[in-house]
């Protein structure tokens, strides 16, 4: 049976603004009951992560994933339902915080006199490392995340993937099981982009076997490292599964790429009374056509527009049928 590493049901949390200072001090104004300052960031959310898995989350501002992600990392206490990590229920904050392990891209903790390796050592003291410890353990993170060459420059010198790289070399100093992630390649080039996704797959996931939550907006981020994605919106996780199982949800759609030739008239013609939707753009070559037909419950759309180019004058050169994507899987749940 597979270990899980994160195991929640209808957790939810809910924030009270406070009353502003107009409403405190100008007279004879309607307070605001507490029902009428809640806000739900998180409602209601189910979810599993296998143990060894990097889990995807997705989804746009303001959807909770951040806020979901301080309850499993104990640093808020959920309004209500419950979670576990590895086991351990939520309420067991000091167990918890030793098997997981927190990097952001808004990092902003890290003290920029000091040098990458001076400020995980001073770091590693502070998850319990002695100091002979902790310099040991800085040493071997410096070299994993390939900083070993700038640990001893100042931090304030690094560039936003050294940061983040160091970022992440400090929330492994404890050794965790389970990593956050909470969209570590928010400020960072497509470079810098690319050496944290090998590090991830080839280092964490495929060299030490770690259970990762990655947090992003990016879906092609998703698609590449996830083994299974969440979509959340509005507070709630609005669908989850491994990318083929959230295509399929989309219903019995497809769309198909047909490259046709030596049309006789306007290719923009052959969409009148078809199903699905019908783009048409320029093939690349002299009386080259590339039909985009989308939204086909089944293959009688396509067998209708082959008719069309065939009575058409046309020549087929390719048709290829075309996978939904990511974006439309992440249109449907979310509503952007």
């Amino acid at each position: 049976m597979t270990e899980l590493a994160i195991e929640t049901e209808q957790l939810s949390k809910q924030f009270i603004l406070p009353r502003g200072w107009a409403e405190l001090l100008r007279p004879g104004k309607r307070r605001r009951t507490e029902a009428d300052r809640s806000v739900v960031a998180v409602d209601g959310v189910t979810l599993t992560v296998n143990a060894g898995e990097l889990y995807g989350l997705l989804g746009p501002n303001g959807a909770g994933k951040t806020t979901l992600i301080r309850l499993l990392c104990t640093m808020i206490v959920p309004s209500s339902g419950r979670g576990s990590i590895f086991g351990i229920d939520l309420g067991e904050s000091n167990q918890i915080r030793q098997l997981i392990g927190m990097a952001s891209g808004d990092e902003r903790s890290f003290y920029w006199r000091l040098s990458g390796r001076h400020n995980l050592e001073f770091f590693g003291v502070l998850c319990g490392l002695s100091e002979a410890q902790a310099s040991r353990r800085a040493g071997e993170l410096l070299e994993q995340v390939d900083l070993a060459s700038h640990a001893d420059r100042p931090f304030r010198t690094y560039s936003s993937g050294q940061k983040q790289r160091l970022s992440i070399a400090r929330a492994l100093l404890h050794r965790p099981r389970l990593l956050f992630l909470d969209e570590p390649t928010r400020s960072l080039d497509p470079t810098a982009t690319l050496r944290l996704h090998e590090f991830i797959e080839q280092e964490l996931l495929a060299g030490q076997g770690m259970t990762i939550l990655l947090t992003t907006h990016r879906l092609d981020e998703a698609a590449r490292l996830s083994q299974r994605i969440g979509i959340m919106a509005g507070g709630r996780l609005q669908a989850q599964g491994t990318p083929d199982e959230l295509r399929a949800r989309l219903g019995p759609t497809a769309s198909y790429h047909v490259q046709v030739g030596q049309l006789a008239g306007d290719a923009a013609g052959l969409a009148e009374n078809l199903p699905g939707r019908l783009h048409v753009q320029p093939g690349g070559q002299p009386d080259r056509w590339l039909l985009e037909l989308e939204d086909v419950g089944d293959e009688a759309g396509l067998a209708e527009l082959l008719r069309r180019i065939v009575l058409a004058g046309g020549q087929i050169y390719d048709v290829q049928r075309q996978q939904a994507t990511l974006e439309q899987v992440f249109t449907r749940f979310t509503g952007r």
